[in-house]
């Protein structure tokens, strides 16, 4: 018999007009209060988020922000999200926005962030699932240790 999947919980809270501190804070309304430690800097205005409680990612995106924490899990999140218009260039070269935001969430849920070249990112570096977001945006879920786990989304408007 094989041990459960483990939970993650995604919401995605929907605040237009709202600027990247205020959508900051609208995610610690709901997540806590969030903690953060740059491993090259120590400095706390940035790095990757945590809570007291286990692994969490943020995506900020035009009146869009995205929390995923999984808890007391030992798992590693990165989560990503973009305004998806369909047509244009994307970042990196890649593919669409899908492809974008699936490399972006495995190198945050890695810690390299985009010091890392996101066209180096294999498909099975990581679990990852496409967020049930509306057309016209793009988001995906990566997991680390790469396995399957239960997701629980949750917008918020």
């Amino acid at each position: 018999m094989s041990a459960p999947a483990a939970l993650v919980r995604v919401d995605a809270l929907w605040r237009p007009g709202l600027d990247r501190a205020e959508l900051r804070a609208a995610a610690e309304d709901l997540a806590g209060p969030l903690t953060r430690l740059c491993p090259r800097c120590a400095g706390t205005d940035h790095g990757r988020p945590r809570t007291a409680d286990g692994a969490l990612s943020l995506a900020y995106a035009a009146g869009l922000v995205v929390l995923a924490r999984a808890e007391g899990t030992g798992l590693r999140l990165g989560v990503d999200v973009e305004p998806d218009p369909g047509v244009g260039p994307t970042p990196a070269g890649l593919a669409d926005r899908a492809a974008w935001t699936r490399a972006e969430a495995v190198l945050k849920a890695t810690g390299e962030g985009l010091r890392r070249d996101p066209t180096s990112v294999r498909a099975d570096e990581a679990w990852t699932t496409a967020l049930p977001l509306p057309p016209g945006w793009a988001g995906t879920l990566a997991v680390l240790p790469a396995r399957p786990v239960e997701v629980r989304w949750r917008a918020h408007r």
